[in-house]
């Protein structure tokens, strides 16, 4: 595995921070241990060769989440969810053989509704599209969401994308994705569903499921307590000095 950085900006005067992404390329062989230690692929990333070819995805270090799928089990919160959502029906689809238009008319739908910056879903499948596949969410025939997902390492799975058109935002169908994706993990028996990103109060519901873990920079932790804190703080961030602020923290608190 060769690790490489991507160095934007960082101040030494009157804060001190770095700011940076941390990037790596790893074989086939390699990706058991880089999930163990903290890598995800970064699909949104496109590298091609000198002829143009479309290379397999660089992997990045972050505080990543997932679902220890041994330690699951539902609970009466999403027995409850699964309740709410019995109409729903669930097809999987290759990258290969799904119809973009549709996914990417529930993708404006959903970016709308949440007000999030939009960006483009066609690149996601561009590279090792083999891996990849949705699982699409269907109400009386018609489709309303999906989730992107990739094959990641021997026996395990990146869920990466979650969209809903929201027409009827009382199902709360983002909650029953998540136990679809669970679902499909452990039918097709896989280790771990990886989940991506832990930051902010958006990510906060990843650890609604039994069997959540997040990794810290050092190792997966179990301390569902502090990544709420974790993420809650984050949200509060406004200003340089406050990356600042937490810098000092942490080393003093957490990274010994």
């Amino acid at each position: 595995m060769k690790i490489y950085f991507r160095h934007y900006s960082g101040a030494i005067s009157q804060y001190d921070y770095l700011f940076f992404d941390c990037m790596a390329k790893v074989s086939s062989e390699e990706e058991d241990s880089a999930l163990q230690e903290g890598w995800l692929p970064d699909d949104y990333l496109i590298k091609k060769d000198s002829s143009g070819n479309i290379l397999k995805s660089d992997w990045y270090q972050a505080r990543q989440t997932r679902i220890n799928l041994s330690k699951f089990f539902d609970t009466r919160r999403t027995k409850k969810a699964r309740k709410k959502c019995k109409e729903i029906t669930t097809k999987r689809l290759n990258a290969k053989e799904i119809d973009l238009n549709i996914l990417n008319n529930i993708f404006n739908k959903y970016f709308e509704y949440r007000n999030f910056k939009k960006w483009d879903l066609n690149p996601l499948i561009l590279s090792e599209p083999h891996r990849k596949y949705f699982l699409v969410y269907y109400q009386d025939n018609k489709p309303i969401a999906f989730t992107f997902m990739r094959d990641v390492g021997s026996n395990s799975v990146f869920s990466t994308q979650f969209a809903w058109d929201y027409e009827n935002p009382k199902l709360y169908l983002g909650k029953y994705a998540n136990l679809a994706e669970i679902d499909y993990c452990i039918e097709h028996k896989k280790n771990y569903m990886y989940l991506g990103f832990g930051y902010e109060k958006s990510c906060i519901y990843k650890a609604d499921y039994e069997g959540f873990e997040f990794w810290t920079g050092e190792e997966w932790s179990i301390d569902i307590d502090h990544y709420i804190w974790l993420c809650e703080r984050d949200s509060k961030i406004e200003k340089t000095k406050d990356l600042d602020k937490i810098k000092k923290h942490d080393d003093k608190n957490f990274f010994k």
